[in-house]
């Protein structure tokens, strides 16, 4: 599912403020789920590898996950057990 502009796309790093981004991709599948191909002022944005990455569409979640590598997130689910997660974060 691509996220574009009509849906006002804002990414979130860890606890930062979100900021708007052109676009994004959400893969939905049995297994996981990634971010991929996220946009900012028309070029690919690079993440902070090990970052908490959240993904709005206005005032909605859409997305949560931890960064793998500069260009792909994988949901939470996908990469944390309870006991990982920090504070009162739960899966």
């Amino acid at each position: 599912m691509i996220i574009d502009q009509g849906r006002d796309p804002r990414l979130q790093l860890d606890d930062a403020e979100p900021f708007r981004i052109d676009s994004a991709e959400v893969t939905r599948d049995i297994e996981r789920s990634t971010l991929t191909n996220i946009i900012l002022d028309g070029d690919a944005f690079s993440l902070p590898v090990g970052a908490r990455v959240t993904l709005w569409t206005g005032s909605n979640v859409v997305f949560v996950g931890k960064a793998v590598d500069e260009h792909h997130v994988l949901d939470l689910l996908s990469t944390e057990t309870d006991d990982e997660l920090t504070g009162d974060e739960v899966i």
